[in-house]
């Protein structure tokens, strides 16, 4: 027999979860001309950790019922998906987790976030928020017996976008041991008895495949006797506009052709950094902390110091301070966790200023 374990999210659920971390009406947006000329910081090398990243975004406006990605994982994994519905009615977009061991897997939860919404980038925003919320705590979510399926899925007018993020971990249920699952992202209309093997709809220009690693950890300083500062993340990973990090991208491989890739923006990768603020004066200061997307637009996510924040709309014109707050000589460190989000175009630039008290 053959269960499945069911989410059903809509943009109005998911907003309704999330207003305590809305962008207020007192957020404070400039042009960002006001905060040049900025010093680039010096470039902190990043640690890639955590478990594999599958990516699905190819094809990313599908136009009929079908699956976009599978690959076979083992342990902790995460899943980003953003998906248009371009089939002219309402589609159910899934990802799909199936147990084709011969022994039973159980399946933890440790984060999910799932936004629909007419506007893909807020539907990205919903998604990174409610993720970045749930983040950190783990709960079982299903025992799958041989050949069962656990599917997280969200019914998605025609026309709207799905932006989803999950972190999971498989584990046999003896031994506690990593377990390996098939994992597939897919639109329906009625759920398919195997999800596992739906056929791959052909590829777009957009990027599937899965990645080694899904977090990138390291440590950026920021020196208050260089004035305005900036620090790129999500740059492009190479060519005419690439300012990556050392250590920032790894390649991936597509599971359904084989062929090597890379995730321009590190979609679903999340950036978990120390930042130390260095006060090198004797006099305390006023530290002020700006998100610019100086490649495009949309809606943005930061955690900063425990707190999740989000933005209204920016382009490229504008900055969003997001945090100011007082150091001392002593200086401070803060912690900071942030991922481009579905939908929205990086890099995201950070730039951070300081006036004497």
């Amino acid at each position: 027999m053959k269960t499945r374990t069911r989410w059903l999210v809509t943009a109005g659920m998911v907003c309704s979860l999330l207003v305590s971390a809305a962008a207020s009406a007192e957020e404070t947006i400039v042009p960002v001309s006001e905060l040049k000329p900025a010093a680039p910081m010096s470039k902190p090398s990043l640690t890639p950790t955590g478990g594999a990243l599958i990516l699905s975004d190819s094809p990313e406006s599908p136009t009929t019922e079908g699956a976009y990605y599978r690959d076979r994982v083992t342990g902790q994994f995460r899943v980003f998906w953003h998906h248009a519905n371009m089939t002219g009615a309402p589609l159910n977009i899934a990802v799909a987790v199936t147990n084709t061991s011969n022994e039973p897997v159980m399946l933890f939860t440790e984060g999910q976030g799932v936004g629909v919404d007419y506007y893909p980038d807020l539907a990205g925003q919903d998604a990174l928020a409610a993720y970045m919320n749930t983040h950190g705590s783990k709960k079982m979510t299903a025992l799958l017996q041989p050949g069962e399926t656990y599917e997280l899925s969200a019914r998605t007018p025609d026309t709207y976008t799905v932006s989803g993020i999950v972190q999971l971990h498989a584990q046999s249920q003896r031994g506690n041991e990593d377990a390996t699952v098939t994992v597939t992202t897919l639109g329906f209309v009625t759920p398919p008895e195997h999800p596992e093997q739906v056929p791959i709809l052909p590829g777009d220009v957009h990027v599937r495949g899965t990645f080694p690693h899904f977090d990138r950890t390291g440590t950026l300083t920021y020196n208050t006797t260089a004035g305005n500062s900036l620090i790129r993340i999500s740059s492009a990973p190479s060519g005419k506009w690439s300012d990556s990090m050392p250590g920032e991208y790894e390649y991936g491989i597509n599971a359904i052709d084989g062929s090597t890739v890379v995730n321009s923006g590190n979609y679903g990768v999340m950036y978990n950094l120390a930042v130390e603020i260095n006060n090198e004066s004797d006099n305390k200061k006023l530290i002020s902390v700006y998100d610019n997307p100086s490649g495009g637009a949309g809606h943005y996510v930061i955690g900063w110091a425990g707190s999740i924040l989000q933005s209204s709309f920016l382009d490229y014109t504008r900055a969003w301070k997001f945090t100011e707050f007082k150091v001392n000589k002593k200086g401070k460190t803060v912690q900071a966790n942030l991922s481009l989000t579905g939908g929205a175009a990086g890099p995201q630039v950070l730039y951070f200023t300081n006036s004497d008290l």
